[in-house]
């Protein structure tokens, strides 16, 4: 664990130093690109805080493997020994429109195993992070496994842009105590780990959008899992679950047909 715990004082280093980049260019001018359509953007900090990342990653460790959400290589070959996965600003939408609710995401991976992972909420200055076997933590201090919500009176959070019209979301909508969401699935996992939220699900994801909460998934006895039930890799893509144990099953038997 020596070298995980030097790995951890890096990370926190890294981000010490690139988080006040982040927040000055909020006054400056940005440059915004689009990617898959007009509400799904980039801009130029993104794409310079993974440049940073990369740079950072590859002068310590320069035979890791590096996937980044905005670079343009995506694959991965079957050499899993070390993998980092990283989401420079998660909540792009949300920092060009808001200024709010984005945060930086980054996971390392040993041979398939998630043993670092980190959510810094940039606004409000908190770095949560999980070391496997060591908890999870805010700001230094440990956190406590959320207490067991029920689906009927927990607030669930849902990206539900692809249920309109479905059973699923009215049933949803009926059977939780209500529904919120963000628009940044770190904010959102968030809420969960810290028991404010039962659950959130969403059915666009990459690697990059959770590799870092299986880790605090583990570490906090949070449910993870497919809409259908079956189990998450950390590189997978396309729907997923991050949920209190309480409203787990509930929640399943609904989107299990959304």
């Amino acid at each position: 664990m020596e070298h995980i715990q030097k790995m951890h004082n890096e990370i926190e280093e890294w981000l010490k130093e690139i988080v006040p980049f982040i927040k000055s260019a909020i006054s400056k001018e940005v440059t915004i690109e689009t990617k898959r359509n007009r509400k799904d953007l980039v801009t130029n900090i993104d794409k310079q805080v993974q440049d940073f990342f990369i740079r950072k990653i590859s002068d310590s460790y320069p035979t890791h493997t590096i996937i980044g959400e905005e670079s343009q290589e995506r694959t991965i070959s079957d050499d899993r020994k070390h993998v980092w996965i990283i989401d420079p600003i998660d909540g792009t939408a949300n920092f060009v429109k808001q200024q709010d609710h984005f945060c930086i995401l980054i996971a390392y991976y040993e041979n398939d195993i998630g043993k670092l992972g980190y959510i810094y909420d940039v606004m409000n200055e908190d770095l949560y992070y999980a070391i496997e076997n060591k908890g999870a933590f805010l700001n230094g201090q440990r956190m406590s496994s959320p207490e067991e919500i029920s689906l009927q009176e927990g607030l669930v959070s849902a990206d539900i842009r692809d249920w309109v019209g479905k059973e699923c979301l009215k049933r949803l909508a009926e059977e939780s105590f209500d529904i919120r969401y963000f628009g940044c699935g770190g904010i959102d996992s968030i809420h969960v780990m810290t028991g404010k939220f039962a659950a959130f699900a969403t059915s666009k994801a990459g690697p990059w959008d959770l590799a870092a909460q299986l880790v605090f998934a583990k570490e906090l006895g949070l449910k993870v899992s497919r809409f259908n039930g079956s189990p998450l890799h950390y590189l997978d893509h396309g729907d997923w679950i991050l949920c209190n144990k309480g409203a787990f099953d509930d929640l399943l038997t609904i989107l299990k047909v959304c």
